[in-house]
Protein backbone atom coordinates (compact mmCIF):
# COMPACT_ATOMS: atom_id res chain seq x y z
CA UNK A 1 0.00 0.00 0.00
CA UNK A 2 1.25 3.52 -0.70
CA UNK A 3 0.14 6.83 0.74
CA UNK A 4 0.44 9.79 -1.60
CA UNK A 5 0.64 13.38 -0.34
CA UNK A 6 -0.01 16.17 -2.82
CA UNK A 7 0.46 19.91 -2.41
CA UNK A 8 0.03 22.17 -5.45
CA UNK A 9 2.39 20.60 -7.99
CA UNK A 10 4.19 18.58 -5.33
CA UNK A 11 3.72 14.83 -5.08
CA UNK A 12 5.63 12.63 -2.64
CA UNK A 13 5.17 9.05 -1.54
CA UNK A 14 5.47 7.07 1.63
CA UNK A 15 5.34 3.31 1.20
CA UNK A 16 3.93 0.97 3.84
CA UNK A 17 6.31 -1.99 3.78
CA UNK A 18 5.24 -5.59 4.25
CA UNK A 19 7.24 -6.73 7.26
CA UNK A 20 8.39 -10.29 7.97
CA UNK A 21 5.57 -12.28 9.57
CA UNK A 22 7.86 -13.67 12.26
CA UNK A 23 8.26 -10.16 13.64
CA UNK A 24 4.67 -10.38 14.90
CA UNK A 25 5.68 -13.07 17.41
CA UNK A 26 8.66 -11.21 18.88
CA UNK A 27 8.53 -10.73 22.64
CA UNK A 28 8.74 -7.30 24.20
CA UNK A 29 12.39 -6.31 24.33
CA UNK A 30 13.45 -8.32 21.29
CA UNK A 31 13.49 -5.32 18.96
CA UNK A 32 16.07 -2.56 19.12
CA UNK A 33 13.04 -0.26 19.06
CA UNK A 34 12.11 -1.57 22.52
CA UNK A 35 15.24 0.01 23.97
CA UNK A 36 13.89 3.54 23.54
CA UNK A 37 13.01 5.13 26.88
CA UNK A 38 10.82 8.13 27.66
CA UNK A 39 11.97 11.53 26.47
CA UNK A 40 13.50 13.98 28.92
CA UNK A 41 12.87 17.69 29.18
CA UNK A 42 11.44 20.34 31.49
CA UNK A 43 10.08 23.03 29.15
CA UNK A 44 6.86 21.58 27.72
CA UNK A 45 5.49 24.21 25.37
CA UNK A 46 3.07 24.79 22.50
CA UNK A 47 4.40 28.30 21.89
CA UNK A 48 6.66 27.20 19.07
CA UNK A 49 6.60 26.23 15.41
CA UNK A 50 5.19 22.96 14.16
CA UNK A 51 2.00 21.08 13.41
CA UNK A 52 -0.38 20.08 16.17
CA UNK A 53 1.09 16.56 16.11
CA UNK A 54 4.38 17.80 17.63
CA UNK A 55 2.88 20.13 20.25
CA UNK A 56 3.17 20.49 23.12
CA UNK A 57 6.77 19.28 23.12
CA UNK A 58 10.00 19.58 25.07
CA UNK A 59 11.56 22.62 23.43
CA UNK A 60 14.61 22.14 25.66
CA UNK A 61 15.26 18.64 24.33
CA UNK A 62 18.06 18.68 21.75
CA UNK A 63 18.30 21.96 19.89
CA UNK A 64 15.71 24.18 18.24
CA UNK A 65 14.90 27.85 17.70
CA UNK A 66 13.00 30.04 15.26
CA UNK A 67 16.09 31.33 13.44
CA UNK A 68 17.78 28.12 12.32
CA UNK A 69 16.44 24.84 10.96
CA UNK A 70 18.66 22.12 12.42
CA UNK A 71 19.24 18.64 11.03
CA UNK A 72 21.69 15.78 11.64
CA UNK A 73 24.53 15.60 14.14
CA UNK A 74 26.13 13.50 16.86
CA UNK A 75 27.21 13.99 20.47
CA UNK A 76 30.54 13.42 22.15
CA UNK A 77 31.43 14.10 25.77
CA UNK A 78 34.61 16.17 25.71
CA UNK A 79 37.46 16.70 28.14
CA UNK A 80 35.74 19.89 29.38
CA UNK A 81 33.00 17.71 30.89
CA UNK A 82 30.37 19.07 28.51
CA UNK A 83 28.37 17.28 25.87
CA UNK A 84 29.07 18.62 22.39
CA UNK A 85 26.42 18.18 19.70
CA UNK A 86 28.01 18.81 16.31
CA UNK A 87 24.94 19.62 14.24
CA UNK A 88 24.18 21.17 10.87
CA UNK A 89 21.57 23.79 10.05
CA UNK A 90 20.47 26.60 7.76
CA UNK A 91 18.45 29.78 8.18
CA UNK A 92 14.73 29.05 8.46
CA UNK A 93 14.16 32.15 6.32
CA UNK A 94 16.19 30.74 3.41
CA UNK A 95 14.25 31.19 0.13
CA UNK A 96 14.39 27.45 -0.56
CA UNK A 97 13.15 26.45 2.89
CA UNK A 98 14.27 22.93 3.80
CA UNK A 99 15.77 22.55 0.33
CA UNK A 100 18.51 24.94 1.46
CA UNK A 101 20.18 21.94 3.15
CA UNK A 102 23.05 21.63 0.58
CA UNK A 103 24.25 25.02 1.85
CA UNK A 104 24.06 24.20 5.54
CA UNK A 105 26.60 25.11 8.21
CA UNK A 106 28.02 22.96 11.00
CA UNK A 107 27.77 24.22 14.58
CA UNK A 108 29.48 23.19 17.80
CA UNK A 109 26.74 23.30 20.45
CA UNK A 110 27.13 22.42 24.11
CA UNK A 111 25.08 21.26 27.09
CA UNK A 112 25.80 19.97 30.58
CA UNK A 113 23.60 16.93 29.93
CA UNK A 114 23.09 14.73 26.86
CA UNK A 115 19.45 15.61 26.19
CA UNK A 116 19.97 19.37 26.14
CA UNK A 117 19.15 22.11 25.71
CA UNK A 118 22.18 22.60 23.48
CA UNK A 119 23.42 26.14 22.95
CA UNK A 120 25.55 27.46 20.10
CA UNK A 121 29.22 27.87 21.00
CA UNK A 122 30.79 28.40 17.58
CA UNK A 123 30.22 27.86 13.88
CA UNK A 124 32.79 25.52 12.32
CA UNK A 125 32.10 26.02 8.62
CA UNK A 126 30.06 24.80 5.69
CA UNK A 127 28.92 21.20 5.64
CA UNK A 128 26.02 18.78 5.92
CA UNK A 129 25.25 15.60 7.87
CA UNK A 130 28.26 15.83 10.21
CA UNK A 131 29.67 13.03 12.33
CA UNK A 132 32.55 13.64 14.71
CA UNK A 133 34.93 10.98 16.02
CA UNK A 134 38.21 10.94 17.94
CA UNK A 135 41.48 9.52 16.68
CA UNK A 136 43.94 7.47 18.70
CA UNK A 137 46.14 10.58 19.04
CA UNK A 138 43.13 12.44 20.56
CA UNK A 139 42.53 14.73 17.60
CA UNK A 140 38.96 15.09 16.40
CA UNK A 141 37.76 14.43 12.86
CA UNK A 142 34.48 16.00 11.80
CA UNK A 143 33.08 14.37 8.67
CA UNK A 144 30.75 16.32 6.38
CA UNK A 145 29.47 15.34 2.95
CA UNK A 146 32.37 15.82 0.54
CA UNK A 147 35.08 16.49 3.12
CA UNK A 148 36.21 16.62 6.73
CA UNK A 149 37.55 19.00 9.37
CA UNK A 150 40.35 18.19 11.84
CA UNK A 151 41.04 19.86 15.19
CA UNK A 152 42.80 19.29 18.51
CA UNK A 153 39.86 20.86 20.35
CA UNK A 154 36.13 20.77 19.68
CA UNK A 155 35.93 24.48 20.46
CA UNK A 156 39.18 25.35 18.68
CA UNK A 157 40.21 25.96 15.10
CA UNK A 158 39.27 23.38 12.46
CA UNK A 159 41.26 22.66 9.32
CA UNK A 160 39.26 21.55 6.29
CA UNK A 161 40.42 18.81 3.93
CA UNK A 162 39.19 15.80 1.99
CA UNK A 163 39.38 12.07 2.59
CA UNK A 164 41.17 9.78 0.17
CA UNK A 165 39.30 6.65 -0.95
CA UNK A 166 40.55 3.51 -2.66
CA UNK A 167 37.71 1.37 -4.02
CA UNK A 168 40.20 -1.42 -4.83
CA UNK A 169 38.51 -2.16 -8.18
CA UNK A 170 35.17 -2.65 -6.44
CA UNK A 171 31.97 -0.88 -7.40
CA UNK A 172 31.02 2.03 -5.17
CA UNK A 173 27.33 1.73 -4.35
CA UNK A 174 25.37 5.00 -4.48
CA UNK A 175 28.43 7.21 -4.12
CA UNK A 176 30.40 8.27 -1.07
CA UNK A 177 28.01 10.25 1.12
CA UNK A 178 26.41 9.96 4.55
CA UNK A 179 29.41 8.11 5.94
CA UNK A 180 29.56 6.70 9.48
CA UNK A 181 32.66 5.62 11.40
CA UNK A 182 33.69 3.38 14.31
CA UNK A 183 37.07 2.97 15.94
CA UNK A 184 38.40 -0.58 15.98
CA UNK A 185 40.30 -2.20 18.85
CA UNK A 186 43.69 -1.57 17.22
CA UNK A 187 43.04 2.13 16.57
CA UNK A 188 42.11 1.72 12.92
CA UNK A 189 38.64 2.73 11.73
CA UNK A 190 35.80 1.03 9.91
CA UNK A 191 33.42 3.11 7.80
CA UNK A 192 30.10 2.35 6.14
CA UNK A 193 28.95 4.45 3.20
CA UNK A 194 25.38 5.25 2.22
CA UNK A 195 25.29 2.35 -0.23
CA UNK A 196 26.28 -0.18 2.43
CA UNK A 197 29.93 -0.75 1.51
CA UNK A 198 32.50 -1.32 4.26
CA UNK A 199 35.79 0.60 4.24
CA UNK A 200 38.87 0.51 6.50
CA UNK A 201 41.42 3.22 7.35
CA UNK A 202 44.67 2.54 9.18
CA UNK A 203 44.19 5.48 11.56
CA UNK A 204 40.87 7.16 10.69
CA UNK A 205 42.46 9.92 8.63
CA UNK A 206 44.56 8.05 6.09
CA UNK A 207 43.07 6.46 2.95
CA UNK A 208 39.85 4.50 3.39
CA UNK A 209 39.97 1.26 1.37
CA UNK A 210 36.84 -0.64 0.39
CA UNK A 211 36.74 -4.18 1.78
CA UNK A 212 33.37 -5.49 0.59
CA UNK A 213 32.14 -5.97 -2.98
CA UNK A 214 28.41 -5.70 -2.19
CA UNK A 215 26.19 -3.92 0.29
CA UNK A 216 25.84 -5.39 3.78
CA UNK A 217 22.27 -4.14 4.25
CA UNK A 218 19.26 -6.46 4.60
CA UNK A 219 18.39 -8.27 1.39
CA UNK A 220 14.97 -6.66 1.11
CA UNK A 221 13.29 -3.95 -0.93
CA UNK A 222 14.22 -0.63 0.64
CA UNK A 223 15.49 2.86 -0.08
CA UNK A 224 18.36 2.76 2.38
CA UNK A 225 20.27 5.75 3.72
CA UNK A 226 21.62 7.23 6.95
CA UNK A 227 23.61 4.24 8.22
CA UNK A 228 25.18 4.58 11.65
CA UNK A 229 27.86 2.23 12.96
CA UNK A 230 29.34 1.88 16.45
CA UNK A 231 31.37 -0.61 18.48
CA UNK A 232 30.97 -1.59 22.10
CA UNK A 233 33.19 -3.87 24.22
CA UNK A 234 31.75 -6.97 22.51
CA UNK A 235 30.74 -6.31 18.89
CA UNK A 236 29.83 -3.84 16.17
CA UNK A 237 26.33 -2.49 15.61
CA UNK A 238 24.64 -0.82 12.66
CA UNK A 239 21.27 0.79 11.99
CA UNK A 240 20.16 1.79 8.50
CA UNK A 241 16.99 3.64 7.57
CA UNK A 242 14.56 2.86 4.75
CA UNK A 243 13.48 6.46 4.23
CA UNK A 244 10.62 5.65 1.86
CA UNK A 245 9.15 3.00 4.12
CA UNK A 246 9.95 5.00 7.28
CA UNK A 247 11.38 1.93 8.99
CA UNK A 248 14.92 1.18 10.14
CA UNK A 249 16.84 -2.11 10.43
CA UNK A 250 19.35 -3.24 13.07
CA UNK A 251 22.43 -5.36 12.29
CA UNK A 252 25.31 -6.82 14.33
CA UNK A 253 28.83 -7.95 13.49
CA UNK A 254 31.82 -9.40 15.30
CA UNK A 255 34.40 -7.93 12.93
CA UNK A 256 32.59 -4.98 11.31
CA UNK A 257 32.72 -6.64 7.89
CA UNK A 258 30.31 -9.61 7.96
CA UNK A 259 26.88 -8.62 9.28
CA UNK A 260 23.72 -10.37 10.45
CA UNK A 261 20.27 -8.77 10.58
CA UNK A 262 18.41 -8.85 13.89
CA UNK A 263 14.62 -9.28 13.65
CA UNK A 264 12.36 -6.38 14.50
CA UNK A 265 12.31 -2.68 13.77
CA UNK A 266 15.26 -0.58 14.90
CA UNK A 267 12.99 2.46 15.06
CA UNK A 268 9.84 3.88 13.48
CA UNK A 269 7.85 7.10 13.92
CA UNK A 270 6.16 7.10 17.32
CA UNK A 271 9.21 6.60 19.57
CA UNK A 272 9.28 10.15 20.97
CA UNK A 273 7.03 9.64 24.01
CA UNK A 274 6.73 11.63 27.25
CA UNK A 275 6.21 10.23 30.74
CA UNK A 276 2.47 11.01 30.62
CA UNK A 277 2.06 9.17 27.31
CA UNK A 278 2.05 12.33 25.18
CA UNK A 279 3.81 11.72 21.87
CA UNK A 280 5.85 14.04 19.69
CA UNK A 281 4.60 12.61 16.41
CA UNK A 282 7.30 13.82 14.04
CA UNK A 283 6.69 13.06 10.38
CA UNK A 284 10.27 11.93 9.76
CA UNK A 285 12.99 10.53 12.01
CA UNK A 286 16.30 10.59 10.11
CA UNK A 287 20.07 10.78 10.62
CA UNK A 288 20.17 8.62 13.75
CA UNK A 289 23.39 8.94 15.74
CA UNK A 290 24.41 7.08 18.89
CA UNK A 291 25.87 8.39 22.15
CA UNK A 292 27.91 5.74 23.95
CA UNK A 293 29.04 5.26 27.53
CA UNK A 294 32.59 4.34 28.54
CA UNK A 295 31.91 0.68 27.74
CA UNK A 296 30.69 1.57 24.28
CA UNK A 297 27.06 0.82 25.07
CA UNK A 298 24.42 2.88 23.28
CA UNK A 299 22.79 5.16 25.87
CA UNK A 300 21.05 7.74 23.66
CA UNK A 301 19.87 8.11 20.08
CA UNK A 302 19.79 11.50 18.39
CA UNK A 303 17.59 12.19 15.39
CA UNK A 304 16.97 14.89 12.85
CA UNK A 305 13.19 15.36 12.87
CA UNK A 306 10.75 17.40 10.81
CA UNK A 307 7.04 18.00 11.30
CA UNK A 308 6.01 17.69 7.64
CA UNK A 309 7.20 16.70 4.19
CA UNK A 310 10.56 18.31 3.50
CA UNK A 311 9.23 20.09 0.41
CA UNK A 312 6.42 21.58 2.51
CA UNK A 313 8.88 23.39 4.82
CA UNK A 314 8.97 26.90 3.34
CA UNK A 315 10.67 30.11 4.55
CA UNK A 316 8.89 32.14 7.24
CA UNK A 317 6.27 29.43 7.81
CA UNK A 318 5.16 27.32 10.77
CA UNK A 319 7.28 24.31 9.77
CA UNK A 320 10.91 23.54 10.57
CA UNK A 321 13.26 20.83 11.80
CA UNK A 322 15.36 20.17 14.89
CA UNK A 323 17.60 17.57 16.51
CA UNK A 324 16.24 15.56 19.43
CA UNK A 325 17.72 13.06 21.89
CA UNK A 326 15.95 9.96 23.22
CA UNK A 327 17.55 7.89 26.02
CA UNK A 328 18.19 4.19 25.41
CA UNK A 329 18.19 1.25 27.77
CA UNK A 330 21.89 0.27 27.68
CA UNK A 331 21.24 -3.31 28.77
CA UNK A 332 22.97 -5.28 31.48
CA UNK A 333 26.72 -5.21 31.94
CA UNK A 334 28.03 -8.50 33.31
CA UNK A 335 31.57 -9.16 34.49
CA UNK A 336 32.93 -12.68 34.99
CA UNK A 337 35.30 -12.80 37.95
CA UNK A 338 36.34 -16.44 37.43
CA UNK A 339 39.72 -16.69 35.74
CA UNK A 340 39.43 -20.25 34.45
CA UNK A 341 37.84 -21.26 31.14
CA UNK A 342 34.11 -21.99 31.01
CA UNK A 343 33.36 -25.50 29.71
CA UNK A 344 30.44 -27.94 29.66
CA UNK A 345 31.65 -29.18 33.05
CA UNK A 346 31.41 -25.75 34.68
CA UNK A 347 28.79 -25.88 37.45
CA UNK A 348 28.93 -22.27 38.61
CA UNK A 349 29.96 -19.02 36.98
CA UNK A 350 30.91 -16.03 39.11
Amino acid sequence: MSLTFTSNSLSAQVIERTLPKEWNSLAKGARFKDRFLLMKGSNLSSDTWGTASVKPRFTDNGIEDRIWSYWGGNIVKADDGLYHLMVCGWLESSPKGHMEWPNSYVFNTVSDNPTGPFKLRNMIGKGHNPEVYRLKDNRYVLYVIGGRYVSDNLSGNWEYGEFNFDARDRRIIEGLSNLSFARREDGSFVMVCRGGGIWISRDGLSTYRQITDRRVYPDVDGRFEDPVIWRDHIQYHMIVNDWLGRIAWYLRSKDGISWVVDPGEAYTPGIAVHEDGQMEDWFKFERIKILQDRYGRAIQANFAVIDTLKQEDKPHDNHSSKNIGIPLNPGLLLTISDKGPITDKTKQIR
